[in-house]
């Protein structure tokens, strides 16, 4: 951007003091405001979480009580279902002994029906053996139908026992099942619960984290526009004596390779003397911190390119500006010779701006850099 331009933006950041706020004081105040309220909502949120979870526990505590005392009926049925199955199987044996020694008995029957002698021509021995099988016959006829229906109802009853057994099966499975499924579906909750309290909680800090970031940034620019606000007309000359008080820095780097084009207290081509010196680098050069020194604020400001603000201590600031980006971070120490950021890699060349403060006034960067 033009000289000129640069200085009288540079100018207006540095000299707030009883002005109305700047542009950036005001974008750092809105971004403040959205993360203070981004803040509020995900701590909001993360109540919520909390108490559902409180909730969901208080359930499943009552879930458990009832589960110990439905164990008993669980139980119940568990033994009934093993008291019927042991039922039918005893009812299966007794049913095969039963249809073993009826096959045997009706056996021999069968053989009686088949072979019985003949009316005449029989021995008078055979007519006994006859007449004591009629006999026997007969005498079994009702034992048998006896027999035969009790073997009916022992079936009926062995069905009636499979049919109950398959049953409480059922009912078993069944509410075994209803168990597992109502407390996975608490646990599920919970679990869905406790990581949406996680991720509020985290997004609460990161916030927060932001916020006491941008605090800091809007301090410091408050900071340097009080300590400017005496600096009025053109900047001091320079002061070896007074740049030499204790606290004053070591030399500074260049923070671009080449000669300024514009130093200290010289002419601006709009009016006006300047307040630092000022680069033309080419295009895509590469820009690094002159000092060691935290990043006070970074940030790319309208019609201002990328400004950075570096705090040395002692009273110390040095102010870089006319950057298309820059990879410095809020609250980092930079050291002296670290690339903080980029001119535009467009043509013509971009101007950098660069102005060394102490206690807010401008000082001619010569004290530490050599032409």
């Amino acid at each position: 951007m033009h000289a000129r331009i640069a200085i009288a933006a540079l100018a207006s950041l540095l000299l707030l003091a009883a002005a109305p706020p700047s542009p950036a004081v005001r974008e750092i105040e809105a971004q403040a405001n959205d993360r203070e309220r981004a803040r509020a909502e995900a701590l909001e949120e993360a109540q919520a979480a909390r108490s559902e979870i409180a909730g969901l526990d208080a359930q499943l505590a009552e879930f458990d009580r009832a589960q110990a005392a439905g164990e008993r009926t669980v139980s119940g049925k568990r033994l009934r279902l093993a008291a019927l199955n042991a039922q039918e199987a005893d009812m299966e044996q007794r049913l095969g002994a039963e249809r073993a020694e009826l096959a045997r008995l009706l056996a021999v029957l069968e053989i009686f029906r088949r072979d019985r002698p003949p009316a005449l021509l029989v021995d008078p021995r055979d007519i006994k053996d006859a007449v004591r099988a009629a006999i026997l016959v007969r005498a079994l006829t009702p034992m048998l139908s006896a027999r035969a229906d009790q073997l009916r109802a022992e079936i009926a009853a062995l069905r009636d026992t499979r049919r109950k057994a398959a049953l409480a099966s059922e009912d078993l499975f069944v509410t075994e099942s209803d168990i597992a499924q109502r407390r996975a579906q608490i646990e599920t909750a919970i679990a869905q619960k406790s990581a949406l309290e996680e991720s509020a909680e985290a997004e609460a800090a990161e916030a927060g984290q932001d916020l006491a970031a941008l605090n800091t940034r809007l301090h410091a620019l408050n900071d340097l526009a009080r300590n400017a606000a005496g600096a009025e007309g053109a900047p001091p000359p320079p002061d070896p004596e007074h740049a030499g008080l204790f606290g004053r820095p070591k030399p500074f780097l260049s923070p671009v390779a080449g000669a300024p084009v514009r130093l200290f207290n010289t002419p601006e081509p709009g009016g006006g003397r300047s307040f630092g010196w000022t680069w033309r680098p080419a295009p895509d050069t590469a820009v690094v911190a002159p000092a060691e020194g935290v990043v006070d604020y970074v940030g790319a400001l309208k019609g201002w390119g990328v400004v950075v603000i570096l705090r040395l201590g002692g009273g110390y600031h040095l102010v870089l500006a006319g950057m298309d980006a820059s990879q410095a971070q809020f609250g980092h120490t930079a050291k002296a010779g670290e690339t903080i950021g980029r001119m535009a890699a467009s043509s013509p060349p971009q101007e950098l701006y660069f102005e060394v403060r102490k206690n807010g006034a401008p000082v001619d960067p010569a004290l530490w850099i050599k032409r």
